[in-house]
């Protein structure tokens, strides 16, 4: 972040430069705030509640993502006053009108029915039965804070994208072991998967 930092601009710059820096700079802080307390709400036993947050996270990512990917600063800038699809946050998920994660996500942002009641409550075969204190469940949680720190280092990426001029030492080996995690959490829900399937 504070290399990211940056008072002026080179006479040089191309336009947008600032449009960009101001986007990538403010997502990235954006996304980590987020990411703090959505892992904060999820490890106090509240992973339904930080589902919202991992929406703001995906769409943060999907930002900044889309901030890097447009060097001529028009996406930021529309980003910034709230314009075009910039401004709808359907865009930066992008993903289909039907996506289930989507769904999930944003049923728990807006307080509906379905979502909150399959997460939050149990049927006893008579009535619903509401969770309302802590619940831990740490293969889920771990999967929800996986989810986190992806989304997180998405913006990190679009981050660096815009200002090639940092050290990524330390965000290649932090995203390695974030690809690592990947593959042992697909395996785990496969595994899972299967058993229930079985069963």
């Amino acid at each position: 972040m504070a290399a990211s930092a940056w008072d002026g601009l080179p006479a040089d710059a191309p336009p947008g430069t600032s449009e960009r820096y101001t986007a990538a700079l403010t997502l990235a802080a954006m996304a980590l705030r987020a990411s703090r307390s959505t892992a904060l709400v999820i490890r106090a036993g509240y992973a339904a509640e930080g589902l919202a947050g991992v929406r703001r996270l995906f769409e943060a990512a999907g930002h900044a993502q889309r901030v890097a990917d447009d060097p001529s600063g028009q996406y930021a800038d529309n980003w910034l006053r709230g314009r075009g699809n910039a401004d709808k946050s359907r865009t930066a998920f992008g993903q289909q009108e039907n996506d289930p994660l989507w769904k999930l996500m944003s049923g728990q942002a807006h307080a509906t029915f379905g979502v909150y009641a399959h997460l939050s409550a149990t049927f006893d075969g008579r009535r619903l039965v509401h969770s309302v204190g802590p619940r831990r469940e740490a293969f889920w949680d771990s999967i929800w804070l996986w989810l986190v720190a992806r989304q997180l280092a998405r913006v990190l990426a679009a981050l660096l994208t815009v200002h090639p001029h940092i050290d990524t030492a330390d965000f290649l080996d932090v995203g390695t072991r974030l690809i690592a995690a990947e593959k042992r959490i697909e395996a785990e829900l496969a595994e899972r998967q299967a058993g229930a399937n079985g069963s």
